[in-house]
């Protein structure tokens, strides 16, 4: 019995509510003197108590003189709370990822790691946005929605920062070819310049020499095809590491410039 009142007391009722829907499990529907017997409660306090459990949709009540009281099933009731809390404890997930992202910056550490793609990409337009003088990648592939939302990012920086990025001219991710080299192409920004070239299934966006995000998932096929729920981020702010992969893609890229 106590479990049951435990339980049910999860669910917002105090104990009175709890034992009177118990009860009126046994008898499914009755008049209020009915339900007091059953569940042992006062008369005095029975008609409060189903009037609270009518209100938190535990009970019917059906009109008439006197009034009768219908149980709402446990099945039902049980169903639609726990998707309640289920939906309640997902946004709650959700908000405390993005406040645990957003603050990373405010926390005194040089590197972290970043779990799934929404993520990965909400920390990469987050470090765009702080550009003010220099963006360098190398983008081995673009994740599903990354290269329109870093080049969202790229129209909101001042203009004289230069966007320099080295790509594999395709990817795969969820049966979609993606054209990385045409997406930052059509952009048409004048401080955008795209080399192709052949790299590796990495990505690695690097910001002002000070700060990087390097991205790893795993792929599969012919095609080297992206699995997108792998994706891991690593957030760098060492600046001596910022600098020598910053300075790599650089002369990489001049060298394709020049091959090409």
């Amino acid at each position: 019995m106590e479990n049951m009142i435990n339980s049910l007391k999860k669910l917002g009722l105090n104990r009175y509510e709890a034992l009177a829907y118990i009860g009126l499990n046994k008898i499914k529907t009755g008049q209020a003197d009915e339900i007091s017997e059953v569940s042992k409660l006062p008369r005095s306090r029975i008609y409060d108590v189903l009037k609270e459990l009518n209100r938190k949709g535990f009970v019917e009540i059906e009109g008439g003189k006197p009034l009768k009281y219908k149980i709402i099933p446990p099945s039902k009731i049980f169903k639609e709370e726990k998707n309640k809390l289920i939906e309640e404890l997902e946004n709650t997930e959700k908000k405390l990822e993005k406040l645990y992202n957003d603050e990373l910056d405010e926390i005194q550490a040089p590197i972290w790691l970043i779990h799934s793609s929404e993520n990965i990409i909400e920390k990469e337009v987050g470090i765009i946005r702080k550009a003010r003088k220099t963006i360098t990648c190398s983008i081995g592939f673009l994740l599903e929605g990354e290269g329109k939302a870093m080049i969202k990012a790229f129209n909101e920086i001042p203009r004289n920062v230069e966007i320099k990025i080295l790509a594999n001219q395709f990817c795969y991710v969820n049966n979609h070819k993606i054209d990385i080299i045409k997406i930052f192409k059509d952009t048409k920004l004048d401080n955008l310049e795209i080399i192709p070239s052949d790299l590796p299934m990495m990505k690695l966006l690097i910001v002002d020499e000070k700060e990087l995000i390097r991205t790893f998932t795993r792929f599969t096929g012919e095609n080297n095809e992206i699995l997108p729920q792998t994706a891991i981020g690593v957030h760098n702010t060492y600046e001596d590491i910022c600098k020598n992969f910053s300075r790599h893609i650089l002369k990489e890229f001049d060298k394709n410039r020049q091959e090409n």
